[in-house]
């Protein structure tokens, strides 16, 4: 087995704030183009990939592979993270809990082993266990972090480098296959820090599945306020002009203003329900903003720099739209957001695709589900991104059964994509919670590119000092972009930091 971290490098390499490995190499104002493409997520067709049965058999002799799961977050009935895992109710006649129980009979079946949660946390890993995973228990095999909280641990020496596995255990060849189209290959390289892999995600987590920032459209206020006008919504996504310029002349005209206060407020009717949290991250990935550029040799160069012209752009328009009347900033209060929306008080409101199983399923009216607007007719596709909350798996560096670990969230990633992703994905969100093969259709134009890279999934790391939620409050003022001239050297001294930190580590992993 792997030798451990000893506690002398513990100390010296060990900094639990940190998350982030940059190499930072931009040149000039505008920043040197990649030699990569930016890393996106394109799934297969679930009957195209391979079966269980052709994984490994192995007789785990009754193992109980024990998880630690973060929740979610705060939102009052949001357990997507202990549901993709064990759902908390075995009686449920929900479908997708059925999906998921039937799916981990399955795999227990296979290997004689048993899939727990042993400690499900209403918090982050890092607050809660953090402490007891740096003094090496081995209660825990898969960590089930929250990426935007949690990332860090894979700097603190606790979690294990998947790159080693074979390495380590020979014995284990076959047992965990990330080049697989079942991963979320993608995403999980726009992961990986220097040399090794230490969190993977995909299809078996659900809020990666229903995690897509989108738009929801009341049809009826649409009609009312639009359709004649713009006509069907949805041809305007086919035909490659659902933009934040032609949202943004959408709203003339729209505001009621009800409270006669004679400025935008919630008791108004409005044009968009505006949450402005993560979801202005969401929206600069739609709009082809990059944070990043991996490079052939492996270097991250930071892109977030005065002369991103894309991110100007960005911030200038989506500024200027949240100036318009009827358009109400929410801040991150989703919940009232899609209130106005289900009592036929918006036209549109911002969220994320999971938010209608949340928010949306008595909504007495139809509602749409439609893609993030690209920037402009120029930008050639629709582009996704996951929230930040979205649950990444890694195996805890002190466990007994890293093998075993290993194979099961391997099992568990093929049959998700096969039993539960269709359940929840098709069925679930398609059918149940939109109205009807135009939503579908935009679902699948979203799930078609999902974009990430290192410093999108890694901004909130200590030592970028505030970056993740830099853009959220930057966009809310005129000037914003001109702010980055103020952070952008803390970022860079910051990614200094974080990589002397990691050279640190790996230095004293060889020994």
């Amino acid at each position: 087995m792997r030798k451990k971290l000893t506690a002398l490098l513990l100390a010296a390499a060990m900094c639990t704030g940190s998350a982030l490995l940059l190499a930072s190499c931009a040149e000039g104002e505008s920043g040197a183009k990649s030699t990569q493409d930016p890393a996106t997520t394109t799934p297969s067709d679930p009957s195209s990939e391979i079966s269980l049965d052709q994984l490994p058999t192995v007789d785990m002799e009754g193992a109980v592979i024990a998880f630690a799961i973060a929740e979610t977050d705060a939102h009052a009935g949001d357990t997507f993270h202990q549901r993709s895992i064990v759902p908390p109710d075995e009686e449920s006649e929900d479908t997708v809990d059925m999906a998921v129980f039937t799916r981990n009979a399955k795999i227990e079946t296979k290997y004689n082993c048993t899939i727990e949660i042993v400690n499900y946390m209403e918090n982050n890993l890092s607050s809660t266990i953090g402490s007891q995973l740096i003094a090496g228990t081995s209660d825990y095999d898969i960590l089930g972090a929250r990426q935007y909280d949690d990332v860090q641990l894979a700097l603190d020496g606790v979690v294990y480098d998947l790159n080693m596995l074979t390495t380590d255990f020979p014995e284990a060849e076959g047992y965990l296959n990330l080049d697989a189209s079942y991963w979320a290959k993608g995403y999980n390289d726009a992961l990986q820090i220097g040399n090794g892999r230490y969190w993977v995600t995909g299809d078996l987590c659900l809020r990666y599945s229903g995690g897509y920032y989108c738009y929801f459209v009341n049809h009826t206020k649409y009609n009312e306020y639009l359709g004649q006008t713009y006509g069907n919504i949805y041809d305007i996504v086919r035909s490659g002009e659902w933009t934040l310029d032609t949202l943004t002349q959408m709203t003339e005209g729209i505001w009621d203003d009800l409270d006669g206060s004679d400025t935008t407020s919630t008791d108004d009717m409005l044009a968009i329900a505006q949450p402005v949290w993560d979801n202005a991250n969401g929206l600069s990935i739609s709009s082809g903003v990059q944070y990043s550029y991996r490079h052939e040799d492996g270097t991250i160069q930071l892109t977030m720099v005065k002369g991103n012209k894309q991110l100007e752009n960005f911030m200038t328009k989506f500024y200027n739209l949240l100036q318009k009347d009827g358009v109400y900033n929410y801040g991150g209060e989703y919940n009232n957001a899609m209130k106005k929306l289900v009592a036929n008080e918006a036209v549109f409101a911002s969220g994320r695709l999971n938010q209608a199983e949340l928010y949306l399923q008595e909504m007495e009216d139809n509602y749409g589900i439609l893609p993030n607007p690209k920037l402009s007719s120029d930008q050639t596709n629709y582009v996704s991104s996951i929230h930040d909350g979205v649950q990444l798996y890694g195996i805890n560096n002190n466990s007994e059964q890293i093998p075993y670990a290993a194979l099961i969230l391997d099992a568990l990633e093929l049959e998700s994509r096969k039993s539960v992703r269709p359940m929840y994905f098709d069925s679930a969100v398609k059918i149940v919670y939109s109205r009807g093969s135009d939503d579908a259709e935009m679902i699948d134009l979203m799930d078609a590119s999902i974009y990430s890279d290192f410093v999108y999934v890694w901004q909130f790391s200590a030592e970028m000092n505030g970056m993740g939620d830099w853009l959220r409050n930057a966009v809310k003022s005129k000037n914003g972009y001109n702010n980055i001239n103020r952070v952008q050297g803390t970022w860079e001294k910051g990614l200094e930091d974080i990589l002397e930190e990691i050279e640190q580590l790996e230095a004293a992993s060889a020994v």
